[in-house]
Protein backbone atom coordinates (compact mmCIF):
# COMPACT_ATOMS: atom_id res chain seq x y z
CA UNK A 1 0.00 0.00 0.00
CA UNK A 2 2.97 2.34 0.71
CA UNK A 3 4.21 1.68 -2.80
CA UNK A 4 0.88 2.76 -4.24
CA UNK A 5 1.08 6.01 -2.31
CA UNK A 6 4.62 6.59 -3.58
CA UNK A 7 3.58 6.08 -7.19
CA UNK A 8 0.56 8.35 -6.72
CA UNK A 9 2.82 11.00 -5.17
CA UNK A 10 5.21 10.82 -8.13
CA UNK A 11 2.38 11.15 -10.66
CA UNK A 12 0.75 14.02 -8.75
CA UNK A 13 4.12 15.77 -8.34
CA UNK A 14 4.91 15.52 -12.07
CA UNK A 15 1.44 16.79 -12.97
CA UNK A 16 1.74 19.69 -10.54
CA UNK A 17 5.22 20.52 -11.86
CA UNK A 18 3.92 20.60 -15.45
CA UNK A 19 1.02 22.85 -14.47
CA UNK A 20 3.22 25.27 -12.50
CA UNK A 21 5.84 25.34 -15.27
CA UNK A 22 3.30 25.88 -18.06
CA UNK A 23 1.51 28.69 -16.25
CA UNK A 24 4.82 30.25 -15.16
CA UNK A 25 6.27 30.35 -18.69
CA UNK A 26 3.01 31.66 -20.15
CA UNK A 27 3.27 34.62 -17.78
CA UNK A 28 7.04 35.20 -17.60
CA UNK A 29 7.96 34.46 -21.24
CA UNK A 30 4.72 35.71 -22.82
CA UNK A 31 4.13 32.56 -24.89
CA UNK A 32 1.04 30.48 -25.68
CA UNK A 33 0.06 27.22 -23.95
CA UNK A 34 1.88 24.85 -26.33
CA UNK A 35 5.15 26.81 -26.19
CA UNK A 36 4.90 27.08 -22.40
CA UNK A 37 4.34 23.31 -22.09
CA UNK A 38 7.29 22.71 -24.43
CA UNK A 39 9.51 24.99 -22.29
CA UNK A 40 8.43 23.17 -19.15
CA UNK A 41 9.21 19.72 -20.55
CA UNK A 42 12.65 20.60 -21.93
CA UNK A 43 13.52 22.41 -18.69
CA UNK A 44 12.55 19.71 -16.16
CA UNK A 45 14.03 16.98 -18.38
CA UNK A 46 17.23 19.03 -18.98
CA UNK A 47 17.43 17.95 -22.63
CA UNK A 48 18.90 21.31 -23.66
CA UNK A 49 16.78 22.25 -26.68
CA UNK A 50 16.44 25.90 -27.64
CA UNK A 51 14.18 28.24 -25.66
CA UNK A 52 11.15 29.98 -27.14
CA UNK A 53 9.71 33.36 -26.32
CA UNK A 54 11.43 36.24 -24.58
CA UNK A 55 13.72 35.66 -21.64
CA UNK A 56 14.26 37.81 -18.57
CA UNK A 57 15.92 37.52 -15.22
CA UNK A 58 12.62 36.30 -13.76
CA UNK A 59 12.14 33.59 -16.41
CA UNK A 60 15.76 32.45 -16.04
CA UNK A 61 15.46 32.16 -12.23
CA UNK A 62 12.18 30.32 -12.76
CA UNK A 63 13.96 27.93 -15.16
CA UNK A 64 16.69 27.24 -12.59
CA UNK A 65 14.05 26.40 -9.97
CA UNK A 66 12.22 24.14 -12.43
CA UNK A 67 15.49 22.34 -13.30
CA UNK A 68 16.26 21.61 -9.65
CA UNK A 69 12.70 20.42 -9.02
CA UNK A 70 12.70 18.29 -12.17
CA UNK A 71 16.07 16.68 -11.45
CA UNK A 72 15.06 16.00 -7.83
CA UNK A 73 11.72 14.49 -8.81
CA UNK A 74 13.27 12.37 -11.59
CA UNK A 75 15.90 11.13 -9.15
CA UNK A 76 13.30 10.23 -6.54
CA UNK A 77 11.13 8.47 -9.15
CA UNK A 78 14.10 6.51 -10.53
CA UNK A 79 15.35 5.30 -7.13
CA UNK A 80 11.81 4.43 -6.02
CA UNK A 81 11.06 2.36 -9.13
CA UNK A 82 14.44 0.59 -9.00
CA UNK A 83 13.91 -0.28 -5.33
CA UNK A 84 10.43 -1.60 -6.12
CA UNK A 85 11.80 -3.83 -8.88
CA UNK A 86 14.63 -5.14 -6.71
CA UNK A 87 12.31 -5.86 -3.74
CA UNK A 88 9.63 -7.43 -5.92
CA UNK A 89 7.10 -4.75 -5.07
CA UNK A 90 6.02 -4.31 -8.68
CA UNK A 91 4.65 -7.85 -8.80
CA UNK A 92 2.95 -7.19 -5.45
CA UNK A 93 1.24 -4.15 -6.93
CA UNK A 94 0.08 -6.24 -9.88
CA UNK A 95 -1.23 -8.88 -7.47
CA UNK A 96 -2.96 -6.13 -5.51
CA UNK A 97 -4.79 -4.88 -8.59
CA UNK A 98 -5.77 -8.43 -9.48
CA UNK A 99 -7.03 -8.95 -5.93
CA UNK A 100 -9.09 -5.76 -6.12
CA UNK A 101 -10.85 -7.07 -9.23
CA UNK A 102 -11.55 -10.43 -7.55
CA UNK A 103 -13.02 -8.76 -4.46
CA UNK A 104 -15.22 -6.51 -6.60
CA UNK A 105 -16.58 -9.57 -8.43
CA UNK A 106 -17.54 -11.43 -5.23
CA UNK A 107 -21.14 -12.03 -4.21
CA UNK A 108 -22.67 -14.09 -1.37
CA UNK A 109 -19.23 -14.33 0.20
CA UNK A 110 -18.03 -14.13 3.80
CA UNK A 111 -16.01 -11.45 5.55
CA UNK A 112 -13.59 -12.28 8.37
CA UNK A 113 -12.70 -9.27 10.51
CA UNK A 114 -9.39 -9.69 12.30
CA UNK A 115 -6.34 -11.89 11.85
CA UNK A 116 -5.58 -13.38 15.26
CA UNK A 117 -5.45 -17.02 16.24
CA UNK A 118 -9.24 -17.35 16.18
CA UNK A 119 -9.38 -15.90 12.69
CA UNK A 120 -6.66 -18.31 11.55
CA UNK A 121 -8.83 -21.29 12.55
CA UNK A 122 -11.83 -19.86 10.68
CA UNK A 123 -9.73 -19.11 7.59
CA UNK A 124 -8.42 -22.68 7.50
CA UNK A 125 -11.96 -24.06 7.78
CA UNK A 126 -13.25 -21.77 5.01
CA UNK A 127 -10.37 -22.83 2.76
CA UNK A 128 -11.12 -26.51 3.45
CA UNK A 129 -14.78 -25.88 2.56
CA UNK A 130 -13.75 -23.98 -0.60
CA UNK A 131 -15.76 -20.90 0.39
CA UNK A 132 -15.37 -17.38 -1.00
CA UNK A 133 -14.21 -14.98 1.70
CA UNK A 134 -12.30 -11.78 2.36
CA UNK A 135 -10.12 -11.04 5.39
CA UNK A 136 -9.90 -7.54 6.85
CA UNK A 137 -6.76 -6.78 8.85
CA UNK A 138 -4.52 -3.85 9.70
CA UNK A 139 -1.55 -6.04 10.62
CA UNK A 140 1.13 -5.63 7.99
CA UNK A 141 2.72 -9.04 8.49
CA UNK A 142 -0.63 -10.83 8.15
CA UNK A 143 -1.54 -8.73 5.14
CA UNK A 144 1.61 -9.77 3.29
CA UNK A 145 1.26 -13.41 4.36
CA UNK A 146 -2.35 -13.69 3.17
CA UNK A 147 -1.69 -11.97 -0.15
CA UNK A 148 1.23 -14.31 -0.86
CA UNK A 149 -1.03 -17.31 -0.18
CA UNK A 150 -3.72 -16.02 -2.56
CA UNK A 151 -6.14 -15.19 0.26
CA UNK A 152 -8.27 -12.16 -0.56
CA UNK A 153 -7.45 -9.46 1.98
CA UNK A 154 -8.32 -5.81 2.59
CA UNK A 155 -6.04 -3.55 4.61
CA UNK A 156 -7.67 -1.44 7.30
CA UNK A 157 -9.92 -1.43 10.34
CA UNK A 158 -13.24 -3.26 10.00
CA UNK A 159 -14.78 -0.57 12.22
CA UNK A 160 -14.66 1.84 9.25
CA UNK A 161 -17.46 1.92 6.67
CA UNK A 162 -15.08 2.45 3.75
CA UNK A 163 -13.11 -0.68 4.60
CA UNK A 164 -16.24 -2.84 4.92
CA UNK A 165 -17.55 -1.46 1.62
CA UNK A 166 -14.19 -2.28 0.03
CA UNK A 167 -14.63 -5.87 1.24
CA UNK A 168 -18.06 -6.04 -0.44
CA UNK A 169 -20.25 -5.87 2.67
CA UNK A 170 -23.30 -4.94 0.61
CA UNK A 171 -23.13 -8.21 -1.35
CA UNK A 172 -21.75 -10.42 1.42
CA UNK A 173 -23.61 -13.39 2.90
CA UNK A 174 -22.01 -13.46 6.33
CA UNK A 175 -19.53 -11.69 8.57
CA UNK A 176 -17.41 -13.00 11.44
CA UNK A 177 -16.00 -10.48 13.91
CA UNK A 178 -12.86 -11.81 15.64
CA UNK A 179 -11.27 -8.57 16.78
CA UNK A 180 -9.08 -8.57 19.87
CA UNK A 181 -11.15 -6.02 21.81
CA UNK A 182 -14.84 -5.95 22.69
CA UNK A 183 -15.23 -2.36 21.52
CA UNK A 184 -13.86 -3.15 18.04
CA UNK A 185 -16.22 -6.12 17.72
CA UNK A 186 -19.21 -4.01 18.79
CA UNK A 187 -18.40 -1.16 16.41
CA UNK A 188 -17.71 -3.63 13.57
CA UNK A 189 -21.06 -5.38 14.09
CA UNK A 190 -22.95 -2.08 14.34
CA UNK A 191 -21.32 -0.68 11.21
CA UNK A 192 -21.83 -3.89 9.23
CA UNK A 193 -25.50 -4.12 10.23
CA UNK A 194 -26.12 -0.52 9.12
CA UNK A 195 -24.54 -1.25 5.73
CA UNK A 196 -26.36 -4.56 5.17
CA UNK A 197 -29.43 -5.39 7.24
CA UNK A 198 -29.70 -8.90 5.75
CA UNK A 199 -26.18 -10.15 6.41
CA UNK A 200 -25.68 -12.93 8.98
CA UNK A 201 -23.25 -11.79 11.65
CA UNK A 202 -21.37 -13.88 14.21
CA UNK A 203 -19.09 -12.21 16.72
CA UNK A 204 -16.63 -13.35 19.34
CA UNK A 205 -17.70 -12.17 22.80
CA UNK A 206 -14.74 -11.53 25.06
CA UNK A 207 -16.71 -10.68 28.21
CA UNK A 208 -20.05 -11.88 29.57
CA UNK A 209 -21.63 -8.45 29.17
CA UNK A 210 -20.33 -8.36 25.60
CA UNK A 211 -22.87 -10.99 24.56
CA UNK A 212 -25.85 -8.74 25.20
CA UNK A 213 -24.19 -5.66 23.71
CA UNK A 214 -23.27 -7.47 20.50
CA UNK A 215 -26.79 -8.85 20.10
CA UNK A 216 -28.26 -5.39 20.66
CA UNK A 217 -26.14 -3.77 17.95
CA UNK A 218 -27.01 -6.39 15.34
CA UNK A 219 -25.16 -9.68 15.80
CA UNK A 220 -27.22 -12.78 14.99
CA UNK A 221 -25.08 -15.02 17.18
CA UNK A 222 -22.28 -14.52 19.68
CA UNK A 223 -19.73 -17.04 20.88
CA UNK A 224 -17.04 -16.88 23.52
CA UNK A 225 -13.92 -18.75 22.45
CA UNK A 226 -12.71 -18.81 26.06
CA UNK A 227 -16.04 -20.10 27.37
CA UNK A 228 -16.28 -22.83 24.70
CA UNK A 229 -12.72 -23.98 25.41
CA UNK A 230 -13.37 -23.92 29.16
CA UNK A 231 -16.56 -25.94 28.87
CA UNK A 232 -14.84 -28.46 26.61
CA UNK A 233 -11.96 -28.92 29.03
CA UNK A 234 -14.33 -29.25 31.97
CA UNK A 235 -16.42 -31.83 30.09
CA UNK A 236 -13.30 -33.82 29.20
CA UNK A 237 -12.43 -33.91 32.88
CA UNK A 238 -15.93 -34.60 34.26
CA UNK A 239 -17.40 -36.78 31.49
CA UNK A 240 -14.46 -38.20 29.52
CA UNK A 241 -16.40 -41.21 28.21
CA UNK A 242 -19.16 -39.08 26.68
CA UNK A 243 -16.68 -36.77 24.97
CA UNK A 244 -14.72 -39.76 23.69
CA UNK A 245 -17.94 -41.21 22.30
CA UNK A 246 -18.70 -37.96 20.44
CA UNK A 247 -15.19 -37.96 18.99
CA UNK A 248 -15.68 -41.54 17.80
CA UNK A 249 -19.07 -40.70 16.26
CA UNK A 250 -17.59 -37.90 14.17
CA UNK A 251 -14.47 -39.84 13.18
CA UNK A 252 -14.61 -43.46 12.09
CA UNK A 253 -11.13 -44.73 11.27
CA UNK A 254 -9.63 -42.35 8.74
CA UNK A 255 -13.06 -41.06 7.66
CA UNK A 256 -14.13 -37.79 9.24
CA UNK A 257 -17.86 -37.15 9.51
CA UNK A 258 -19.37 -33.73 9.79
CA UNK A 259 -22.64 -32.11 10.71
CA UNK A 260 -24.33 -30.50 7.72
CA UNK A 261 -27.64 -28.82 7.02
CA UNK A 262 -29.89 -29.40 4.02
CA UNK A 263 -32.82 -27.13 3.21
CA UNK A 264 -36.00 -28.54 1.68
CA UNK A 265 -36.77 -26.46 -1.42
CA UNK A 266 -39.86 -26.32 -3.61
CA UNK A 267 -39.94 -29.17 -6.11
CA UNK A 268 -37.22 -31.11 -4.33
CA UNK A 269 -37.11 -34.82 -3.67
CA UNK A 270 -38.01 -34.36 0.01
CA UNK A 271 -41.00 -32.06 -0.44
CA UNK A 272 -44.15 -33.50 1.21
CA UNK A 273 -42.44 -36.85 1.91
CA UNK A 274 -42.35 -38.40 5.36
CA UNK A 275 -39.03 -39.31 6.91
CA UNK A 276 -39.66 -43.02 6.32
CA UNK A 277 -40.75 -42.41 2.71
CA UNK A 278 -37.60 -40.44 1.94
CA UNK A 279 -35.38 -43.39 2.92
CA UNK A 280 -32.44 -41.08 3.50
CA UNK A 281 -30.24 -43.64 5.36
CA UNK A 282 -30.75 -46.29 2.66
CA UNK A 283 -30.30 -43.95 -0.30
CA UNK A 284 -27.38 -41.88 1.03
CA UNK A 285 -26.03 -43.46 4.22
CA UNK A 286 -26.71 -40.25 6.16
CA UNK A 287 -28.16 -40.01 9.65
CA UNK A 288 -30.86 -37.41 10.29
CA UNK A 289 -30.22 -36.07 13.78
CA UNK A 290 -32.76 -33.25 13.88
CA UNK A 291 -35.09 -31.07 11.84
CA UNK A 292 -35.51 -27.33 12.24
CA UNK A 293 -39.18 -26.77 11.41
CA UNK A 294 -40.04 -23.82 9.18
CA UNK A 295 -43.37 -23.19 10.90
CA UNK A 296 -42.00 -22.27 14.33
CA UNK A 297 -38.19 -22.58 13.85
CA UNK A 298 -38.05 -25.08 16.68
CA UNK A 299 -35.58 -27.94 16.43
CA UNK A 300 -37.10 -31.43 16.50
CA UNK A 301 -34.48 -33.88 17.79
CA UNK A 302 -34.68 -37.56 16.81
CA UNK A 303 -37.64 -36.80 14.49
CA UNK A 304 -40.42 -39.41 14.19
CA UNK A 305 -40.54 -41.52 11.05
CA UNK A 306 -43.98 -40.12 10.12
CA UNK A 307 -42.81 -36.49 10.11
CA UNK A 308 -43.69 -34.84 6.76
CA UNK A 309 -41.09 -32.50 5.30
CA UNK A 310 -42.26 -28.98 4.46
CA UNK A 311 -40.65 -26.41 2.18
CA UNK A 312 -38.12 -24.46 4.22
CA UNK A 313 -37.43 -27.20 6.77
CA UNK A 314 -33.75 -27.64 7.60
CA UNK A 315 -32.37 -31.16 8.06
CA UNK A 316 -29.40 -31.48 10.41
CA UNK A 317 -27.52 -34.57 9.26
CA UNK A 318 -24.35 -36.48 10.07
CA UNK A 319 -22.20 -37.97 7.35
CA UNK A 320 -19.47 -37.50 4.79
CA UNK A 321 -19.37 -34.68 2.27
CA UNK A 322 -20.01 -36.95 -0.71
CA UNK A 323 -23.07 -38.40 1.03
CA UNK A 324 -24.45 -34.91 1.60
CA UNK A 325 -23.88 -34.10 -2.08
CA UNK A 326 -25.75 -37.28 -2.99
CA UNK A 327 -28.75 -36.19 -0.92
CA UNK A 328 -28.69 -32.75 -2.52
CA UNK A 329 -28.64 -34.32 -5.96
CA UNK A 330 -31.72 -36.43 -5.24
CA UNK A 331 -33.83 -33.33 -5.94
CA UNK A 332 -33.39 -30.40 -8.26
CA UNK A 333 -33.47 -27.71 -5.60
CA UNK A 334 -32.11 -29.24 -2.37
CA UNK A 335 -29.32 -27.19 -0.87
Amino acid sequence: MDEKRKIKFILYAFSLLLIIGTVGYMILSDVDFVDALYMTVITVSTVGFGEVGTTSNSSEIFSVIMIFLGVGLFGYAFTTLVAMFVEGKVSDLWKGSKMERKISALSDHYIICGSGELAEVIIKKFIDENLDFVVITDKREDLDDYSHHNILVVEGQSTEESVLLHAGIEKAKGLVATMETEVDNIVTVLTARNLNNKIYIISNAITKSGNEKLLKVGANKTLSAIEISGNRMASLMIKPNIISFLDVVTRVGDVELDLEEVIVKKGSYLENKTLIEAEIPRKTGLTVLAIKKIEDEKILFNPPIDYTFKIGDVLIILGREEQVDKLRNLGDEIK
